[in-house]
């Protein structure tokens, strides 16, 4: 099992993120990183991890830039977040429900759950976020991530959902991260998600100009991942996902490429899973 708390140096990136096969090989090089494929899935991820120090220690509290910074950028996602609710709604309702949001961004998620009945609680490990979601909606949350010890033995078999918007992208490790999460869920509990999907366009045609071009051109792939921290680390294709969901013990109930209102149709993969 791949330990979660190694360096980003600890790591062989040799070994695919998604089936564990010591078969991955370096594909595109996007000059600060490069994308690793698997050779026995075609599972794509990059040779970056998040080190220790970015997920809170000596992390930076907001200040007059970086509230400056989230407010322009507030809205950007924040226009998904009705659907995401009625998403869900359809499948639990969550009057008196125990729900965690991991990834909470701002918790403006949370507010709707509450708002809708639940019990909800959230994590986020950048630290202005936090700061921020305080002062701005008087929302806690937590900057423990899932894996860690204070949710896997406190709260284990306890929520009836949990959801991860935009978020497994980001993530070091994405197999163990939805398995922590679904250790936290009660037998029948519920798990949603939305993430980029690699199976757009824009993306076979940016893999098939790096290889005419011999890696001159990389056309939009510098677009899907980021070394940032917390950045895009890794790009599903909804077959890669769904079948991690049922590895993991998760009924597929539903899933789909784009909401409804959504103006850049196609280019998710939303998925909702049932704890068996």
């Amino acid at each position: 099992m791949i330990v979660t708390s190694m360096n980003p140096s600890e790591y062989n990136f040799q070994r695919c993120k998604l089936c564990g096969k010591i078969a991955a090989e370096p594909v595109y090089d996007l000059s600060d990183y490069i994308i690793y494929s698997c050779q026995n899935c075609d599972f794509h991820f990059l040779n970056r991890l998040d080190a220790r120090a970015e997920k809170g220690i000596n992390t930076p509290h907001l200040n007059s830039a970086s509230r400056n910074y989230i407010e322009s950028r507030i809205d950007e996602s924040a226009h998904l977040h009705p659907q995401r609710l009625e998403f869900v709604q359809r499948y639990i309702n969550l009057s008196n429900r125990k729900a965690l949001d991991v990834g909470a961004g701002l918790g403006q998620f949370q507010l709707l759950l509450q708002a809708d009945g639940a019990e909800a609680l959230g994590i986020e490990p950048s630290a202005i976020r936090r700061e921020y979601a305080l002062e701005k909606f008087g929302i806690n949350l937590h900057s423990k991530l899932v894996d860690n010890d204070y949710w896997q033995l406190n709260f284990p078999r306890n929520f009836d959902l949990i959801t991860l918007w935009d978020v497994i992208e980001h993530v070091d490790f994405p197999r163990e991260t939805l398995q922590s999460a679904i250790k936290l869920l009660k037998p029948g509990g519920f798990l949603f998600l939305d993430t980029p999907s690699r199976d757009v366009l824009s993306y076979k045609l940016s893999q098939q100009l790096y290889r005419l071009s011999s890696g001159k051109m990389s056309l939009f792939l510098p677009n899907f991942y980021s070394s940032a921290p917390f950045g895009h680390k890794q790009i599903f294709t909804l077959t890669q996902l769904s079948g991690l969901f049922q590895d993991l013990g998760l009924e597929i109930i539903y899933k789909a490429k784009s909401y409804s209102n959504n103006p850049e149709r196609g280019n998710k993969i939303i998925l909702a899973g049932k704890k068996r």
